[in-house]
């Protein structure tokens, strides 16, 4: 008698429906963990191991460059250098060298900007010829639309030269590409694979 009122009650609200819903809430709590272990547990062909993007673009750097700023920060394991310039595109360079003495950084500075004698006093005013060929690991360029210009970072796969920031003159998207491209000596592929970039308004 009480489950005939019942179900008459449920049917008067157009509420049947709902009667087997708490059977599937049970059969899924029973079902599901069982179910999940078995996918779980199951082992899964790898073709291929997941490796980190490790592709790189060889660049040669070349420009005539006045140091304007010489920044040494000491650490116990390393020293970072960071050379500011004037004069050209090359608006920074900064080395992570493995090592505290200043004569050895120097060296190991000067070696890989194919300079010699020029880069002995790491002080500013000092014009130098820069040389070197560089491992390109991503460029990122930050189009700034208000102040007019573009700068370019590019993290290098270098041992000691991490970093080079460039300024153009140029905010349309289209001629940072061309400049971009001829700039680094890249190709249409490369600019398009390695180049990201920013629009600042």
């Amino acid at each position: 008698m009480l489950l005939s009122d019942l179900l008459e009650k449920l049917h008067s609200l157009k509420l049947e429906y709902l009667l087997p819903l708490p059977l599937l809430l049970i059969a899924f709590g029973f079902g599901g963990e069982s179910l999940t272990n078995i996918l779980l547990s199951r082992s899964y062909p790898i073709i291929n191991k997941l490796e980190a993007n490790t592709q790189t673009v060889k660049i040669k750097l070349a420009a005539n460059v006045l140091l304007t700023e010489v920044e040494i920060e000491k650490e116990p394991e390393f020293t970072e250098v960071e050379l500011k310039t004037a004069n050209s595109v090359l608006k920074k360079l900064i080395f992570k060298v493995p090592v505290a003495e200043l004569s050895k950084v120097k060296a190991m500075i000067a070696q890989e900007l194919g300079v010699s004698g020029e880069i002995e006093t790491l002080e500013a005013d000092t014009q130098m010829q820069v040389q070197s060929a560089v491992q390109v690991l991503g460029i990122l360029a930050e189009i700034e639309k208000k102040r007019g210009f573009t700068k370019v970072e590019v993290n290098t796969a270098n041992s000691i030269l991490k970093k080079l920031e460039f300024e153009f003159s140029v905010t349309e998207l289209s001629k940072v590409k061309a400049i971009i491209t001829q700039e680094l000596g890249l190709s249409v592929e490369d600019t398009r694979i390695f180049v990201s970039y920013r629009i600042k308004t």
